[in-house]
């Protein structure tokens, strides 16, 4: 676009070293595009990346193209199984319930204790349906009628739990980095990410930093020559890069493997300006620049930015739970595990109660046969 508005022509020129910015070495020589401007191999680097103080010296900025905002690069998360969902129903709801339950039960007590016949209190007949009163079995019916009620409405809310992914995030933000100890941050060597989060002052950017200097190596030159994304960012790591680049390679990585296997975390961080860099003193800054304003102004860096952007992140966390939600999946066995340890758990009881009553009866015969 910017050719084509100042009718000039180019010839792209990688780096011999490194595909990014750049690093300073310890002879004060700078490698990728940062290299290329100090030697003024090129005329101008037209990648762009953050402003930097420390290469003031080696290169000017140009007028701001685009807005960034760090992001970081993490393994797909994996999915949790929801073994008993209790957030169907807000605790005032659950207190309702519990309230319910023992209100059914101490009513369906009291009338048992007032129509209970004389000889009950011999011990020679057990408590039936058959022999009890009218208000006990409509006692019965309206608790089961509620617990009815009540059962359809948390399946319907537990279906739609079941049905929709329930992915469990190791992070969503750059403070959950630097705590968690399980997972390795990355970051690519020499960029404006990196100089940022070396020199910040912010107590959460001096831990991200001290966890970098970890051994081994955590600052990495590789993350832009790799074909998948996925071989780099797995198992406990996590690499931190400019969210339009992440997206960028989200997409290789899901076109090679069909299948996500990298993400995003849910919040950016470090929103700055993304600019061009020219050599120290560049005769053709000013024109450049102004014809980049120009561009700005007329809205045409948004388009070309929008046109040049990725599809939709497809392996958003966000985008999966719709595309979930647009189909029917069969539920798994493990979707259905909860139902199946509460109907466990229930057997147990019952046999449990079975017993208790086996015995009991026994203790009432045996007081029979004695009197």
């Amino acid at each position: 676009m910017l050719s084509s508005q100042m009718k000039f022509t180019y010839e792209v020129v990688p780096p011999p070293d490194i595909l990014s910015p750049g690093y300073l070495q310890k002879n004060g020589s700078w490698t990728g595009t940062a290299g290329q401007l100090q030697r003024r191999e090129v005329d101008m680097c037209a990648t762009t990346s953050a402003s930097l103080s420390s290469k003031f010296d080696i290169q000017d900025i140009s007028y701001p193209v685009v807005f960034a905002d760090a992001s970081i690069l993490i393994p797909f998360p994996t999915e949790k199984t929801i073994y008993v969902d209790a957030s169907a129903f807000q605790y005032k709801a659950w207190i309702a319930i519990g309230i319910f339950s023992v209100l059914m039960v101490l009513a369906a007590w009291i009338i048992h204790r007032i129509t209970k016949s004389s000889s009950d209190m011999n011990c020679q007949n057990t408590a039936t349906l058959r022999n009890r009163s009218t208000p006990l079995r409509l006692v019965c019916v309206v608790a089961f009628f509620g617990i009815f009620i009540i059962m359809n409405y948390f399946t319907a809310s537990y279906t739609s739990d079941l049905s929709i992914p329930n992915f469990k995030m190791p992070i969503s933000s750059i403070e959950d980095l630097a705590n968690n100890e399980d997972l390795n941050p990355l970051i690519l060597k020499g960029s404006s990410t990196d100089e940022y989060i070396s020199t910040s002052m912010n107590p959460t950017m001096k831990k991200v930093n001290e966890r970098l200097k970890n051994p081994p190596e955590r600052r990495i030159l590789n993350a832009f020559t790799v074909k998948d994304i996925s071989t780099v960012v797995k198992d406990n790591s996590a690499l931190i890069v400019i969210k339009a680049t992440a997206e960028s390679l989200i997409h290789q990585s899901y076109k090679i493997n069909n299948e996500c296997r990298v993400t995003l975390a849910k919040k950016t961080f470090f929103s700055r300006p993304q600019i061009f860099t020219y050599p120290k003193n560049s005769p053709i800054a000013k024109s450049i620049d102004y014809n980049l304003m120009i561009l700005q102004q007329a809205g045409l860096m948004q388009y070309a930015e929008k046109r040049s952007a990725p599809p939709d992140n497809r392996c958003s966390l966000s985008e999966s739970k719709k595309m979930a939600a647009n189909k029917t999946v069969p539920l798994k066995l493990k979707d259905l595990a909860g139902v199946f340890i509460i109907l466990v758990l229930g057997s147990v009881f019952s046999f449990v109660i079975f017993l208790f009553e086996c015995i009991l009866k026994k203790i009432k015969t045996n007081c029979f046969i004695v009197v």
